[in-house]
């Protein structure tokens, strides 16, 4: 095993930024869902979801100096150019690299037939894929690390939110994991959706869920792997079989509750597995008073049912 492989490396991962637009939009922008979503972001998500603290997160996040950086998502609400455009600005200024950067959409990025047939998410987000980046699974090699990004987004009606993964994706993973530069390193598996069913209720689970999720954990077999999600918007954990899967919160939830408030995840890993991992949470100060992050171990389990 060579010296790159044997090293460590640590890896940051954050989701579903649903910020508040930044431009007017305009009535015939609102066709299909979007008239919804724009509905839910104005009276629901508008009040928790804030730019500020969100910039705050970012900065934490880099001043991390992480190996590589994740990205599962929703990095927009509407799937609007501007969207992406403002995503792009706000990660270049905080300095995040795209050399370095694994992105995927979510469902919001493909929120309209239009947005999913046009790829808006690959168009606006551009320069954070690299160039070998036409289709999913995309792979990024990190030391001792393959990670992997899959495509779980996809247009739906206009109350569902749930994600799909098809069987070619995934029998392209399958083909990706067999490859020689991705032997020796510790698989960790990037995706929007959630990879396990929502115990909650069967209809909670169409809803938000993941078609193709049991042929997706089926196929990685008995091969140990970390996979990293968002789209619950909360902190989870969970073993499926040889699979250790993580949940991370939106990015800009200032909701002042612990599991859902604005986090990223900051991961070590070296090529025997995830060696440590920990929660930074972001607490706005009142009356002035600067933002406090605490750094909190990750359980071993932390059940959403």
């Amino acid at each position: 095993m060579d010296q790159e492989i044997r090293g460590t490396v640590r890896i940051c991962h954050f989701s579903d930024l649903h910020l508040a637009l930044s431009k007017r939009i305009m009535p015939w922008q609102l066709a299909s869902k979007r008239i919804l979503g724009y509905a839910n972001l104005r009276f629901n998500r508008g009040k928790t979801h804030q730019l500020e603290v969100f910039r705050a997160l970012l900065a934490e996040l880099v001043a991390e100096r992480p190996d590589a950086v994740v990205v599962t998502g929703d990095v927009s609400n509407l799937s609007l150019g501007f969207e992406f455009a403002e995503v792009d600005r706000l990660f270049t200024e905080a300095g995040l690299e795209a050399a370095n950067t694994m992105i995927v959409p979510g469902n919001h990025d493909r929120y309209t037939p239009g947005a999913d047939a046009g790829r808006a998410f690959e168009t606006g987000m551009a320069k954070w894929l690299l160039p070998q980046d036409k289709s999913y699974p995309r792979l990024l090699t990190v030391g001792p690390v393959a990670l992997f990004g899959l495509d779980t987004a996809v247009w739906r009606n206009p109350f569902r939110a749930a994600g799909f993964i098809s069987k070619t994706q995934i029998e392209q993973l399958q083909k990706l994991l067999q490859r020689p530069e991705v032997a020796n390193r510790w698989p960790v598996i990037a995706l929007h959706h959630p990879p396990f069913h929502l115990p909650a209720a069967r209809l909670r689970d169409y809803r938000v869920g993941l078609d193709g999720v049991d042929h997706l954990i089926d196929a990685l077999g008995d091969r140990p792997a970390t996979l990293v999600h968002g789209h619950l918007h909360r902190l989870s954990r969970r073993r499926i079989q040889n699979l250790d899967i993580i949940g991370v919160p939106s990015a800009s939830n200032n909701s002042g509750v612990a599991g859902t408030q604005l986090s990223f995840h900051c991961f070590t890993f070296k090529a025997t597995g995830l060696n440590e991992a920990v929660a930074v949470c972001c607490w706005p100060g009142n009356r002035g008073k600067k933002m406090r992050f605490d750094r909190l171990p990750i359980p071993a389990e932390v059940r959403i049912d």
